[in-house]
């Protein structure tokens, strides 16, 4: 009895060593692009910390940080993956917030649940992409970031 349980502790253990293991390697691709964007956000914006990363693929992959600068300022850099000295910086409070990219999809998809919102860059145009899923199917929508001047 106490070989059975010392022999399944042992496996328990290597199992989770090695799904520990695995989640490192599948996260280092992820941290190594939030590191890169951030310090171009530093040197090319001022973010002093990051408050968000998000990683877009769409046309052309965009790593966005969200992040105060000088005065306390919240701003948002898109950083193109293969160019990344061609930032575009603005100030968040230009944009719409994420809560209204959510609702503009609610009022106008009804998903049955938004499961992820970004923000991104298409055709050099800043957009929140909300992807949800309405029965059983998979949605994409991009809500311009910038506000509409009236």
């Amino acid at each position: 009895m106490k070989k059975a349980l010392i022999s399944i502790c042992i496996l328990v253990i290597a199992i989770a060593g090695f799904a520990a293991e695995t989640y490192w390697k599948a996260r280092k691709p992820y941290d190594e692009a939030y590191n890169k964007a951030a310090a171009v956000a530093k040197s090319k914006a001022g973010i002093r910390a990051a408050d968000a990363f998000y990683l877009y693929n769409g046309k052309s992959t965009y790593y966005v940080v969200v992040g105060k600068g000088k005065g306390g300022k919240k701003k948002a850099v898109w950083i193109p993956e293969k160019k990344p000295e061609r930032v575009t910086v603005l100030d968040l409070n230009t944009g719409i917030s994420k809560q209204a990219a959510v609702k503009q999809v609610v009022q106008k998809r009804r998903p049955d649940k938004i499961l992820s919102v970004r923000l991104g860059m298409e055709s050099q145009v800043p957009i929140w992409e909300v992807a949800y899923i309405k029965g059983n199917s998979l949605g994409y929508d991009e809500v311009p970031f910038l506000k509409k001047s009236n």
